[in-house]
């Protein structure tokens, strides 16, 4: 082998890892870009020819600086914080629409019974009555406007689900695709280390919907299941998920895939879990409670005041109206007048404030409050605030720790993948020198070769 062609296989080594150097340069901020560089080998002495050293240096690989370990921890990490922000997004707007003062229950409560105690000195007075009125229209409309917030954040969270199940499939099929064009290149001996780096971005984003599975095949396929074991790619082939409503107003998801459909869980990490397990969880808890707690209500003051008579000495009409289904709020007031409050318990008694007394008794009296038990309506409007401020403080504290353990999983991914600017210009220095080197090595060879003619 000559100088010319050993010189020129450093030439072409040398070249190669100027263009791997400025691809890493100018991909430095490129988002999920992991940066390569050259394997080089010597090549050996071809035969048997003595004093042969070999036949000058050859490009054996570009390799792809990434770790499969260190970017399946950044995987997991983005799932847990989306995950939790995904959940504080709706637990901070049902913690401030519950503890508000202009529009928390528990203040509603306050003022309602605070009015009627203002009422016991002078039963019949008419501002006194009309001040009782005023409070329980603000109180219903409190209950009204708490039950539209989380009939409201259900419908968003069913479109979000809705559109987050779109996102999903749209990133499958394109994982899928991914797939198939890396299988087909490598086996045309082709490079697939930025096609790699573009298909885990897609597995990142992925991974911000659902806690994934990723497996590799043999092929270097990526094969992604959702936790409960279901397929969502294998492959070039993939899976499409639908999501519907069922009998109970829930969302329901099937996957659809190679000719069959699976019902699948919703409670599957990421922003979609996340989305099902609050609207299931906290959502329903707390509808179910304000619920029970306008029922108990309207059906405690109506039959108290059913008991009393009013200053005409007539019987007492319910005060409250409570339908759940009524699209104008659950907990309508009657058109009761202020004479019409039956606060006496004996007719034709107008200064009689015996049956005021005991409506004031109800505020402390124990009902039955779903996913409260048996407690007062006091307690209960204290313990919506405290539960759902208790899973707020939770959430966040876990939103906090997940957000650090991602940092830190970014930070070593980064170590190993990402481009490092002084790294670069070493080498880029390093291969300008040895490109430099090797053309010198050329110009020997063809000074020595024209020498050589020139004796003959």
């Amino acid at each position: 082998m000559s100088l010319h062609s050993i010189g020129y296989s450093g030439v072409q080594a040398a070249r190669i890892g100027m263009n791997v150097t400025a691809l890493n340069l100018s991909n430095a901020l490129t988002p999920g870009y992991s940066r390569q560089h050259i394997v080089q080998q010597a090549i050996g002495p071809m035969g048997n020819q003595r004093l042969f050293s070999g036949n000058g240096v050859e490009v054996s690989q570009i390799m792809r600086m990434a770790d499969q370990f260190r970017i399946g921890q950044v995987w997991r990490g983005g799932t847990q914080v989306s995950y939790y922000d995904q959940t504080q997004t709706y637990l901070g707007g049902l913690e401030t629409i519950l503890g508000s003062d202009s529009t928390g229950i528990g203040d509603g409560l306050d003022n309602l019974f605070k009015s009627l105690n203002g009422a016991t000195e002078k039963p019949n007075n008419q501002a006194m009555r009309q001040d009782v009125l005023t409070e329980a229209r603000s109180l219903a409309m409190r209950f009204n406007n708490v039950q539209k917030f989380i009939q409201s954040q259900r419908s968003d969270i069913q479109q979000q689900q809705q559109g987050t199940v779109v996102s999903i499939n749209t990133l499958t099929e394109n994982i899928a695709k991914y797939n198939q064009k890396i299988v087909e290149i490598t086996a045309a001996g082709g490079d697939t280390n930025i096609l790699r780096d573009q298909r885990d971005e897609l597995v990142k984003e992925l991974s911000n919907y659902a806690d994934v599975r990723v497996n590799i095949n043999d092929k270097g396929e990526y094969n992604i299941s959702l936790p409960s074991g279901q397929p969502l790619v294998n492959g070039k082939d993939f899976g499409t998920l639908s999501i519907q409503p069922d009998s109970n107003g829930m969302m329901k998801m099937t996957l659809s895939y190679a000719g069959s459909s699976y019902d699948t869980p919703m409670s599957c990490g990421g922003k979609l879990g996340a989305l099902h397990d609050y609207a299931s969880g906290t959502l329903s808890e707390m509808d179910e409670s304000v619920k029970g707690m306008a029922q108990a209500l309207a059906t405690a003051f109506n039959a108290q005041l059913a008991s009393g008579f009013d200053l005409n000495g007539n019987p007492g009409g319910a005060l409250f109206i409570f339908d759940a289904n009524d699209p104008g709020g659950m907990l309508q007031v009657t058109d009761l007048q202020w004479h019409e409050l039956a606060f006496s318990s004996a007719a034709g008694e107008s200064g009689n404030n015996q049956n005021l007394l005991e409506l004031i008794k109800i505020k402390n009296q124990n009902y039955d409050i779903p996913g409260m038990g048996e407690t007062s309506l006091d307690n209960a409007s204290a313990t919506l605030i405290s539960t759902v401020g208790i899973k707020s403080r939770q959430n966040q504290t876990e939103l906090q720790s997940a957000v650090a353990l991602l940092e830190q999983a970014i930070i070593q991914r980064d170590n190993y993948s990402a481009v490092n600017d002084d790294e670069e210009y070493i080498n880029l220095s390093t291969y300008t020198q040895s490109y430099q080197a090797n053309m010198k090595v050329i110009a020997t060879g063809d000074q020595i070769f024209r020498d050589l003619l020139a004796l003959f």
